[in-house]
């Protein structure tokens, strides 16, 4: 756990830059970079900047996962095999990808801005987005798949009754107009929507299978994906399986599953917008393996990724509640889960719908840029 006096800053400065889009595919003998050769450990900060918290060293030959970079690229966006995430000085970094294809997930601005895909996953967003308004899928509203932590009344659905307030995120204003929209089946907004695709103890595994579907909606051997899509319509779907698959499954499948998850959206018109997932106490290692198949899945088949877990790991007790699985809830409960001002902003769902819109936000830019 980080000191609460460096936590604003970071998340000021950093946290509210986390839309990470993965790279292209390639070769996965090699990794995206190593540390370079060197007489000591090199210094992992919590801001792109040499006057930046440390937050760890690492040792030179260490092969990181790259999940973003500044607009000049003279700072990497890393995530450690530990699974921290944080940013190094790119001289000391030996790259085996092409930066160009790297998300831009700060500009050292003094305030909240806007985030960026990178080109080719924001290609892919807008071929796949085309192809759900040619079956009808509705562009202004998304659904939401998921376990527990999705369930929750925390997730989202405070913002569908004006029960936010965005402090220095007025940019992420457009982006909740657009999705109160109401869904197909039971009026009430994306934000609030009751997902025939999320339940509690929920893994991969379930929302694949008929047997978890609410037969009152779902027909009857329709897996709980296709049900949910094939009532809302969505353009798009927030997705975050893991915090209980890594108790239950092994990285195989869960991989495995994740990579099916994907694929049925995009063949559906869905823009899949998968989440890594905050660790789960007893569980660190795995959570750490279990983000770095996230990545690799998103990589895989160029699909936005949302990186919630990373933007935990500066919170208070990682943004966790004391049963060390579900994200925290703020003081204020139910009415303080959206709200965005920098004195807020230390609560694990707090965080997760800040995150949320930021990633929609820049998938929608991506769609409109076509358009523009």
């Amino acid at each position: 756990m980080y000191p609460m006096k460096h936590t604003s800053l970071l998340l000021l400065t950093c946290l509210l830059l986390l839309a990470f889009a993965p790279l292209r595919a390639q070769d996965d003998t090699l990794p995206d970079a190593t540390v370079i050769p060197m007489d000591t450990r090199l210094r992992l900060r919590d801001a792109p900047s040499f006057s930046s918290n440390t937050l760890d060293g690492i040792e030179p030959g260490t092969a990181l996962t790259l999940v973003g970079r500044t607009a000049d690229s003279n700072w990497l966006h890393i995530r450690t095999p530990d699974g921290v995430v944080g940013w190094v000085s790119a001289p000391f970094i030996s790259v085996n990808v092409d930066l160009n294809d790297l998300s831009v997930t700060t500009n050292l601005d003094s305030l909240p801005h806007p985030l960026r895909l990178a080109d080719n996953v924001a290609e892919n967003v807008r071929a796949i987005f085309a192809r759900g308004q040619e079956l009808g899928n509705r562009a202004d509203v998304f659904s939401k798949l998921g376990d527990s932590i999705t369930v929750a009344p925390h997730m989202l659905t405070p913002l569908s009754d004006t029960a936010y307030n965005l402090g220095d995120f007025q940019y992420l204003e457009g982006i909740i107009e657009r999705f109160s929209a109401e869904p197909a089946r039971d009026e009430k907004s994306s934000f609030a929507n009751v997902s025939m695709a999320a339940g509690i103890g929920w893994t991969t595994d379930a929302v694949l299978k008929s047997k978890f579907t609410d037969l009152e909606y779902c027909q009857l051997d329709e897996a709980a994906l296709d049900c949910e899509y094939r009532l809302v319509k969505p353009a798009f779907a927030l997705i975050m399986f893991g915090t209980n698959d890594v108790a239950h499954l092994s990285l195989e499948t869960y991989t495995y599953n994740m990579g099916r998850i994907v694929k049925a959206s995009i063949e559906q018109g869905v823009v899949p917008i998968i989440s890594t997932i905050p660790v789960r106490v007893g569980y660190e290692e795995q959570t750490a393996k279990f983000n770095e198949g996230v990545v690799k899945v998103a990589r895989r088949y160029s699909v936005p990724l949302w990186e919630y877990g990373a933007a935990m790991q500066p919170l208070p007790d990682h943004g966790l509640a004391p049963d060390g699985v579900h994200p925290s809830i703020p003081p204020n409960g139910y009415k303080g889960a959206a709200d965005f001002r920098a004195s807020n902003l230390y609560s694990g769902y707090v965080i997760r719908n800040l995150t949320a819109l930021q990633i929609l936000d820049a998938v929608v830019l991506a769609v409109e840029a076509e358009a523009g």
